[in-house]
């Protein structure tokens, strides 16, 4: 036998007992390859650990010493103490997967940690995909592309499809979620009427600060105020904006269909922030509309160090925090944040929302610096990824329709407009096979890692707070 602290692997396989036999037949499919003349050699602990052998030892040794840890992933597998040493080793050694020497299968269905699920794995789950999966599998080992397989005079038929190229998505209906929402329901009719002065600013100096009036718009090319509401409504104090007594109105579909379109999005913008921070719907955000343009929730009342709220997926009711204070030299406290906007497709209104971070001194809604505020949303939204991404969108679709299945916007007048909150989706015929999963809408959301996140990257926020 040869010495172990000198013998060099190609493949590390790591599996569960359940999975013996499928790896049984992939290791000695593998071991009659050959890389320039010689055979490919798998550390198989089956083969390679000895009766009496310190198991440990043998798995610390053979781990570095192959060029790549091919992860076996199955239900079992997540759970074993065994396997979680095994996947934590080569992780550890290279978190950010640069070095790309782990080969993830996903053998039988399951949840794989983060650190595994960035990763492209090879479907093995089906007994058919065997063939074109292990062709993947020993390209990779041998350091090929599927270029240079395709193009070869030797390549399996299954192994893709003549018109193949490197760049080639696999083929399989994926359905891609958006983060945009459909509007169901607008007002028919927009009013407007001539006003006594073109710019927003002067309406305050007319009428007085802190008067409120419904949502309105100012066209201050033509010098028209527009609003959803009845311009003539005795109890709004339009009447002493308007130059005439009478007031028109003007079909919103018109109006889209126009280079008045801009007023549409406004009057809808403006409700919607009214939506969020105002007293019909009660939720109670502030919005930063001198510096970041975001709405985010403050602290409940000054002094808090943190502020939860509850949201629900089907049935079942998951916490997010809203603001929560850091633990660094310089503390600052971050707020989730939401921006939503509507948005024009195909001439016809759809909200979108878009997720991010904002920052403050006091949790209440005295920013950071400008520059200290961009270093940290860009740190803030480089931790996230894709699916917490999603789970940040629903997030915000549940606070906004306060948990039902529509956004009822006050718009100004005697009806209302509806969003829908089931986001507008795509099927395509392309996508990466193993990394798909359906209704992905209506799963339960990843855990809120990054509520911890603040305390484990206390180093890095510091670094931040001296910079700046």
């Amino acid at each position: 036998m040869q010495n172990p602290d000198t013998e060099k692997y190609d493949v590390f396989i790591s599996y569960n007992k359940s999975d013996l036999e499928f790896v049984r037949k992939l290791v000695r499919k593998i071991e009659r390859q050959h890389i320039k003349g010689d055979l490919i050699k798998v550390f198989f602990d089956e083969w390679d650990i000895e009766p009496g052998e310190n198991i440990l030892l043998r798995i610390e040794q053979a781990e570095p010493s192959s060029r790549f840890i091919v992860l076996v992933m199955s239900p079992e597998w997540l759970e074993s103490n065994w396997t979680t040493l095994e996947r934590v080793i080569p992780v550890y050694d290279d978190p950010a997967g640069l070095k790309g020497r782990i080969i993830p299968i996903m053998r039988r269905r399951c949840e794989p940690p983060p650190s595994i699920r960035i990763l492209k794995w090879l479907d093995f789950t089906k007994d058919s995909n065997f063939d074109r999966e292990f062709m993947k599998l020993i390209a990779r080992i041998k350091g090929q592309t599927l270029r240079e397989l395709v193009g070869s005079k030797q390549a399996p038929s299954y192994l893709a499809p003549p018109d193949y190229e490197s760049t080639t998505a696999d083929l399989q209906n994926e359905e891609l979620v958006s983060n945009i929402f459909p509007v169901i329901q607008t007002p028919s009719y927009v009013n407007f009427a001539h006003a006594k002065v073109r710019r927003r600013a002067d309406i305050w100096k007319m009428l007085g600060e802190g008067v409120d009036l419904p949502t309105f718009a100012i066209d201050e090319i033509e010098g028209r105020v527009y609003s959803f509401a009845d311009l003539k409504n005795p109890q709004y104090r339009f009447g002493e904006l308007c130059l005439e007594p009478s007031t028109e109105r003007v079909s919103l579909e018109k109006m889209i269909s126009s280079q008045r379109s801009p007023i549409i999005i406004e009057l809808l913008n403006r409700s919607m922030t009214r939506h969020m921070t105002g007293d019909i719907q009660n939720i109670g955000m502030i919005y930063d509309w001198r510096n970041t343009k975001k709405t985010f929730f403050p602290l409940e009342k000054k002094g808090d160090e943190i502020r939860l709220a509850r949201w629900k997926v089907g049935k079942i009711e998951y916490t997010r925090f809203l603001v929560k204070k850091s633990l660094t030299k310089n503390p600052y406290y971050v707020h989730r944040s939401c921006k939503a906007t509507f948005t024009l497709i195909a001439q016809k209104p759809y909200l979108k929302i878009q997720p991010g971070w904002h920052f403050t001194t006091d949790g209440m809604g005295t920013p950071v610096s400008p520059s200290r505020m961009s270093s940290l949303s860009s740190r803030w939204m480089n931790r996230q990824r894709n699916h917490s991404v999603l789970d940040e969108v629903r997030f915000w679709v549940n606070i906004l329709s306060k948990g039902s299945n529509r956004i009822d916007l006050f718009v100004g007048g005697s009806v209302n407009a509806v969003v829908l909150t089931t986001p507008v989706s795509v099927t395509i015929d392309r996508g990466i096979e193993g990394d798909y999963r359906k209704r992905l809408w209506h799963e339960k959301p990843t855990i809120d890692y990054l509520e911890n996140a603040i305390e484990k990257t206390a180093n890095l926020d510091e670094e931040i707070d001296v910079s700046n």
